[in-house]
């Protein structure tokens, strides 16, 4: 068990990261009144309203940082959008390929990351195997000075990890926030009854896909059984390409070496975690259409990212085998 959780130490990592900004996620979804939920206004008055508007100093707190990056964002979907038609599923299409395009040199470093933990994972499975059985002070000490130096070799920080993914977080919660905010809507009461409905500054007029299907609704509140049946099949196509980026991103490359037992095990150990973030991102993508399709092109993005980087690691193990004493 305690060898499972070092071999898998960054999945289980970004699995905790992912399971934070889900329970995140849901809890900014409890209340409409809330500044994320409302539209766009002008920078300065957005940034006060996280603070008058009922929403509470630690939420306040933490939307600051990542008001920063939205809006910037949604001012560039919105361009997009409207020089497109004002077409709000070209304005999140193009703004997420350039977002993520953006930040690849972001999930370049963790690909690296992963290069060199893979590459001295035989030399760390050996240290390991050595001190096996050995819980004396003496000994523990001794695998701590080795492990250490390998690190060193390889040039390796353990929590170096963390970085990245911490990178990652704003900019994936400032596009979650673009998709809630940009075509929001507020609602003026006057004596119980509904005197104005208002858009934000960004909002994009044209909420159709191809012309029928709504983008800005859900499984659960469109009026349209195409609605639903549209929404249902993006969450569905949105959970298959998880799972097929889980498969791909599984399989070994030329510098790993896995025993098939050991991957048997690791499988069965991944497999029910897994399926439970699967299903809470399903879930999320039918309660908000349009949250949907942005994870959606997302995904798809996501595993032409990853055969990029798999292809380019595997040239550099390739350059490291030959030349070892360049890198």
């Amino acid at each position: 068990m305690k060898s499972f959780f070092i071999r898998n130490k960054h999945k289980l990592v970004l699995v905790a990261v992912c399971l934070i900004l889900l329970i995140t996620l849901s809890g900014c979804r409890t209340s409409a009144s809330t500044w994320y939920a409302k539209p766009y206004t002008t920078y300065g008055q957005d940034w006060v309203d996280m603070w008058d508007g009922g929403s509470g100093f630690w939420q306040s707190l933490w939307g600051w940082p990542i008001n920063i990056l939205s809006y910037p964002i949604a001012l560039m979907c919105s361009a997009i959008g409207k020089g497109l038609g004002n077409s709000y599923l070209w304005g999140i299409f193009f703004t997420t390929l350039i977002v993520r395009t953006v930040a690849w040199p972001i999930y370049a470093r963790t690909n690296s990351m992963s290069l060199k933990m893979q590459q001295m994972q035989p030399e760390m499975n050996r240290i390991q195997k050595k001190y096996a059985g050995r819980q004396d002070p003496r000994s523990q000490q001794q695998m701590q000075q080795e492990m250490s130096k390998l690190y060193k070799k390889y040039k390796i920080n353990p929590l170096g990890c963390i970085g990245p993914m911490l990178l990652q977080f704003p900019i994936f919660m400032a596009m979650y926030e673009v998709v809630q905010r940009i075509n929001a809507t507020s609602t003026t009461v006057v004596n119980g009854a509904i005197s104005m409905v208002s858009t934000g500054e960004f909002a994009l007029s044209n909420t159709k896909v191809f012309g029928f299907f709504e983008m800005n609704t859900s499984f659960f509140s469109a009026s349209s059984a195409w609605d639903k049946v549209f929404a249902a099949f993006i969450a569905v196509a949105f959970v298959g390409l998880q799972i097929l980026q889980q498969k791909l991103s599984s399989r070994p490359t030329k510098y790993q070496r896995i025993h098939p037992n050991d991957k048997k095990n690791q499988k069965n150990q991944m497999k029910w975690v897994m399926i439970i973030m699967n299903v809470m991102f399903g879930f999320m993508a039918l309660s908000n259409t349009t949250l949907g399709i942005y994870w959606l092109i997302g995904a798809v993005y996501q595993i032409f990212q990853s055969e990029v980087g798999r292809f380019i690691n595997n040239k550099k193990y390739e350059k490291m085998q030959a030349r070892p004493d360049v890198f």
